[in-house]
């Protein structure tokens, strides 16, 4: 198996990598969803967005707990507007950005040295959203299998969600490369076994493999 250079600094028999979607396969920016909302007349967004975690109605959306029109109307109380659901999915979906051409020609690459995956905390609104652009599904069939947290009813940085894809891909922690944006999901990789990569604020998959 030919080995990437990036891959060697592990020092590990890499066999398989597991990648998150947003922020490291398309680019996303979630202030774009905050100015959103601020547009929209709720210039208190940050206070929603804080009650909105702390009442978990988006843990709960991306774990499919909650259906898109139970989580359209629990903003709706928080932030005492009545906001038609399209109007609720534009801003929300504001976060979503570019699917660029040239990570999808990474990802071709990797494949034909790698069992590729990905592993996304995400929800059904993002991902009808995702599915209007025809790259999205390009991107999709890039991977040995797709796993998204409101399908599979978990999320990162869980332990569980690791141990589940680890265990219905047969693959062996070891020997398993996960990338990631976000700390907590790579400290929660790493608890679960895997060797983790967190990918930084101004690098991309490209600067790794390309």
């Amino acid at each position: 198996m030919k080995k990437n250079n990036f891959l060697n600094d592990f020092n590990k028999d890499i066999r398989n990598i597991i990648f998150d979607l947003g922020g490291v396969i398309i680019d996303v920016d979630y202030h774009k969803t905050e100015n959103a909302f601020k547009g929209l007349g709720i210039s208190d967004f940050d206070k929603i967005f804080s009650q909105a975690k702390q009442s978990r109605i988006a843990d709960k959306l991306e774990v499919g707990d909650i259906s898109p029109a139970e989580f359209r109307e629990s903003l709706r109380k928080l932030c005492g507007f009545n906001i038609s659901d399209i109007t609720i999915d534009n801003a929300w979906n504001a976060m979503i950005l570019d699917f660029p051409c040239d990570r999808i020609d990474i990802l071709d690459k990797l494949r034909l040295n790698y069992r590729i995956f990905l592993l996304s905390n995400t929800n059904q609104i993002h991902i009808d959203y995702c599915m209007k652009n025809p790259k999205f599904e390009i991107i999709k069939s890039k991977f040995e299998k797709v796993y998204l947290s409101h399908e599979i009813h978990m999320r990162k940085p869980n332990a569980e969600i690791y141990e589940f894809v680890l265990n219905d891909a047969h693959l062996q922690a070891s020997q398993t490369l996960f990338i990631d944006d976000t700390v907590k999901n790579i400290e929660g990789a790493k608890l679960a076994g895997l060797n983790a990569f967190h990918l930084t604020v101004g690098k991309t998959i490209n600067d790794l493999f390309g």
